[in-house]
């Protein structure tokens, strides 16, 4: 499944590059909007999809969506990363990753009755490639390994990523 919504969420992305620019350019979230429209992608295919559904440990807790058997959790962190073409930020990016890891960890902890998995769009990223600091810490803390996907939206660098978690 990792491997279907980093493909699926790439197309999304590329297929609404107008929509997605003015999220980018202002480094604003649209996580929102992205889980409607993917769990709109993966309905053509799982007659069991849900979005908000809740935990199965824990109901004041909602995975974004499930689907075939599957908990799946969305992030959109935007980064500090200077880019011209995106307004400045100089708030870190520190809680953005720790949200990510956080997430796999509330996967983690929904017990053995589902599948989970995590998917996240970076944005922008650098061309230097310090961004891979973030997805190496993710990796390393959420003990996941990440299948990552880099783009660019009119011409600005984005990174798709998604992975299974695994119980402990």
């Amino acid at each position: 499944m990792e491997l279907e919504l980093n493909k699926l969420i790439t197309g999304i992305l590329e297929e609404n590059k107008g929509l997605i620019t003015i999220a980018i350019k202002q480094r604003a979230k649209f996580e929102g909007w992205l889980k409607f429209e993917l769990a709109y992608q993966l309905l053509n295919k799982y007659s069991d999809l849900k979005v908000e559904f809740p935990y199965p440990n824990n109901e004041n807790q909602h995975a974004d969506i499930f689907a075939n058997g599957t908990l799946i959790e969305l992030k959109t962190p935007n980064t500090n990363f200077k880019n011209e073409q995106c307004i400045s930020c100089t708030r870190p990016i520190t809680k953005n990753i720790s949200s990510i890891i956080n997430d796999i960890e509330k996967l983690r902890a929904a017990g053995h009755c589902y599948k989970k998995n995590i998917a996240f769009v970076l944005f922008p990223i650098d061309s230097d490639d310090k961004y891979k600091e973030y997805t190496k810490r993710i990796e390393k803390e959420g003990n996941v390994k990440l299948i990552c996907n880099k783009i660019r939206i009119n011409n600005i660098p984005i990174l798709v990523c998604s992975a299974k978690v695994l119980d402990k």
